[in-house]
């Protein structure tokens, strides 16, 4: 229910505060893989009753609980809000963002079915009830440009449209966040977009052997225009030339600190995936300092949004290594949580 400002406010940096309290994220998420088996961690996650279904199901089943869990909390907060920041929608549109692209793939296929996909009703921008019509599905949103399916072959292209198009969306949003916090939230969210940037081109480079004139069409940039001076893609720009297996060279770069570790004398080559990681830990850590900063604004939702985020990648990921009976310590690597050695 919609309240005035003052007092929305002061119920959602309350009640934000005291869920955070709770979430299994930094060494509180060690938690999530102590258990055995997927109904161990159902139980302790939910109140609900475990279903009746394989394990394979079960893990499906647990991680979409956990998703719609963490969107119902989320939406009820901003609900108090007669008009939500456009930030705090534009953060939940990226689910929308990814769900058109299974959509669009899927009426290429010629599936008979709605892809499965993330709900965030009610502020989606997506029309899924007129599926199969793509040009229904996406009118009179940011997406209306994409009527009619693509080939296959080309869906690779239309995804990085519409990541793009996403990008867009949350640079127009953060000049709407209020002039008191401003500053310092576009800049945990643009050095969010700036690393995804830096760690594309680095895929790109490493994987697909592709050159600096391939990739740099290929960034996401923060307007239409796609302008190489564009504050978004600067740090993409300079790993361009940088060889990718000589450390020394990766020393005076900005992110170094991301960089996975390099043994003397030994072979190395930049891990474009031990950078999202690593960046992921910093991202949410600064998240997490930077929520108690403003608390009548904006700001402690965005950072609530991401560090809830953050728990439902741990939730998701422990319940992936129990369905593949993963060890505990493996996967807690993966989402950078860093194992005590206690002897």
């Amino acid at each position: 229910m919609a309240m005035d400002k003052s007092a929305a406010d002061s119920y959602v940096y309350a009640k934000a505060s005291g869920m955070l309290a709770k979430s299994y994220v930094g060494d509180k998420a060690r938690e999530l893989f102590s258990f055995n088996s997927l109904p161990e961690l159902w139980s302790f996650l939910f109140k609900k009753e475990i279903p009746v279904v394989p394990e394979a199901m079960l893990a499906r089943a647990l991680e979409k609980e956990a998703f719609d869990t963490f969107v119902s909390q989320y939406r009820k907060l901003i609900e108090c809000y007669a008009s939500p920041k456009p930030v705090l929608t534009a953060l939940l549109h990226g689910y929308d963002y990814e769900n058109i692209k299974d959509i669009g793939a899927a009426i290429s296929l010629k599936e008979s079915k709605l892809p499965e996909i993330n709900r965030i009703n009610p502020f989606n921008i997506i029309n899924y009830d007129k599926w199969p019509d793509l040009k229904a599905i996406t009118a009179e949103t940011p997406l209306d440009w994409y009527s009619s399916a693509v080939d296959i072959r080309e869906q690779h292209l239309i995804n990085h449209k519409i990541d793009c198009q996403n990008v867009i969306e949350m640079v127009k949003a953060l000049d709407k966040v209020e002039l008191s916090c401003r500053k310092d939230v576009k800049k945990l969210i643009s050095e969010k977009l700036i690393v995804e940037n830096i760690v594309w081109a680095i895929r790109l480079r490493l994987y697909y052997n592709m050159t600096g004139e391939e990739i740099i069409p290929l960034l996401a940039y923060s307007t239409e225009e796609k302008n190489i001076d564009d504050y978004l893609v600067q740090e993409a720009l300079k790993v361009l030339d940088l060889p990718l297996d000589d450390y020394e060279s990766w020393k005076k770069w900005k992110y170094r600190n991301l960089l996975n570790p390099h043994e003397e004398s030994g072979p190395w080559t930049v891990d474009p995936g031990w950078i999202s990681t690593a960046f992921k830990t910093v991202h949410v850590d600064k998240a997490r300092r930077l929520f108690h900063q403003y608390p009548f604004t904006c700001c402690p939702m965005v950072c609530w949004f991401i560090i809830k985020q953050d728990e439902l990648d741990n939730i998701r990921t422990a319940s992936e290594s129990l369905r593949l009976n993963i060890d505990s310590s493996l996967a807690m690597r993966t989402v950078g949580i860093v194992e005590v050695n206690n002897g």
